[in-house]
Order: C-alpha cells, then structure tokens, then sequence
C-alpha cells in the first residue's frame, strides 16, 4: 500500500511486520499492510509523532492508497 504523507514535517509510520518508516514531507512511500485488516490509529498502524492525525482513502489526489494529515 502507498502512504502519502500530506504534512509540511516528516513522520513516522508505525505498523505489525514492518519496520517503522519514515516519510519525509509530502512524500510517499510503500509499505506492506492491508487496509481491510488494520485501520489507520489503532494498535497495528498509526503515526509516531504526537498530534492528531487522520486518514484519508478516498479520492486521493497524491496517488496514494492512504493520505495523512495532521489535524488543526
């Protein structure tokens, strides 16, 4: 699945079986998860960094399969 990162900071992705992933801003990197078993800020797949993100997974613009943002 590709991960877009959608925020002017890097982040880092964090989920089961893979190594945590840093994504530089609004870059976009793969990782192998299945969105139909793990949901995005639950246990198994969320942000390091605090704050309070979100996902998107509908119509993204980046290409990606998942778009994430911090909230305002």
């Amino acid at each position: 699945m590709k991960v877009y990162n959608g925020e002017n900071i890097a982040i880092t992705i964090v989920s089961d079986g893979n190594p945590d992933v840093s994504i530089p801003p609004k870059g976009v990197t793969e990782i192998n998860l299945d969105l139909n078993e793990h949901r995005f800020n639950e246990g198994s797949f969320y942000i390091l960094e605090e704050g309070d993100w979100y996902a998107k997974t509908e119509h993204c613009a980046s290409g990606a399969d998942i778009e994430i943002y911090l909230a305002d």
